[in-house]
């Protein structure tokens, strides 16, 4: 079985309003979305980072998969199971 993984990154966002001022935008432009995701790490290359909510003992597969670009990646925790 992969390791569980917690990855903490840099996620892309959509502004939630259809309006916006240029004092909202400013303030708005440099706040991160930052996301801590947590699963099986079912691949970490060069590219991307991809792990899975749920893993099927029985069948062997995975589900809830999330690949996570390597450059909106700020850390990495592995534990081992």
């Amino acid at each position: 079985m992969k390791p569980i993984t917690k990855v903490t990154w840099h996620d892309a966002q959509d502004h939630t309003e259809t309006w916006a001022s240029e004092a909202d935008m400013a303030q708005w432009c440099e706040k991160a979305c930052v996301i801590v995701s947590v699963g099986f790490l079912v691949s970490k290359t060069d590219r991307y980072v991809t792990l899975a909510a749920d893993w099927d003992e029985e069948d062997q597969n995975y589900s809830r998969i999330t690949k996570i670009p390597v450059g909106m990646v700020v850390n990495i925790t592995e534990w081992a199971v």
